[in-house]
């Protein structure tokens, strides 16, 4: 694959990483509640997990370009067309304050990873994401193990970057997040990316 196309893939997905949902949510909580070094127990299952998601939403889709070539430009123009709708209803909203989740802190390590697995896995926002965001960079003249070898690892290491980001700074967090424009500030910022994203995709099914 092109240099170019993985480093649009890495920004891409470490904008989205970043963006508050379940996962980051749960990383916050924990990183809060139980500290940085018994979070990694979740991250391992979360980072399996989107893996699992990630994998899935490839092979669907390589086998619908099979079956009809022209659907990935059709994927790549809905993905686009989902993005906005999602970064349209984020900036609407601005009000995603992240809300800790208790009871964390007594949970064992096997249970913290099935607790990462099963949120990644039974998130729909991850699968709507992925499911918007991969055939833009799927290249169906190109080996689709290789593909999924580069671009697996790059969204997982943006995942755990995130992931230890709101896992270390939980505390400083709770502190900002208690101001509410600053919630409002940061889901805007994530809604403008989010914006940014459907229209490089856009004009990528355009181009196509």
């Amino acid at each position: 694959m092109a240099l170019d196309t993985l480093s649009l893939f890495a920004v891409t997905i470490f904008a989205i990483s970043m963006t508050p949902g379940l996962c980051m949510t749960l990383a916050f909580t924990l990183g809060m509640s139980c500290g940085y070094r018994r979070t990694l127990w979740m991250m391992a299952g979360e980072l399996a997990g989107v893996a699992t998601v990630a994998v899935s939403v490839a092979v669907g889709v390589a086998q619908v370009v099979r079956w009809r070539p022209e659907a990935l430009t059709w994927l790549t123009m809905l993905g686009a067309l989902y993005l906005v709708y999602v970064g349209v209803g984020m900036w609407r909203s601005a009000s995603g304050a992240l809300e800790a989740q208790s009871g964390r802190a007594s949970l064992s390590q096997v249970q913290l990873v099935v607790l990462g697995y099963n949120t990644a896995v039974l998130n729909p926002k991850g699968w709507a994401f992925l499911i918007a965001i991969l055939p833009g960079f799927i290249n169906e003249q190109q080996s689709l193990s290789y593909q999924l070898g580069l671009l697996v690892p790059i969204f997982l290491i943006s995942e755990f970057i995130a992931m230890s980001i709101y896992a270390l700074g939980g505390r400083q967090l709770a502190r900002w997040f208690s101001k509410p424009e600053h919630s409002v500030w940061l889901n805007r910022v994530a809604a403008t990316l989010v914006l940014f994203i459907a229209i490089l995709f856009g004009l990528e099914s355009v181009n196509a």
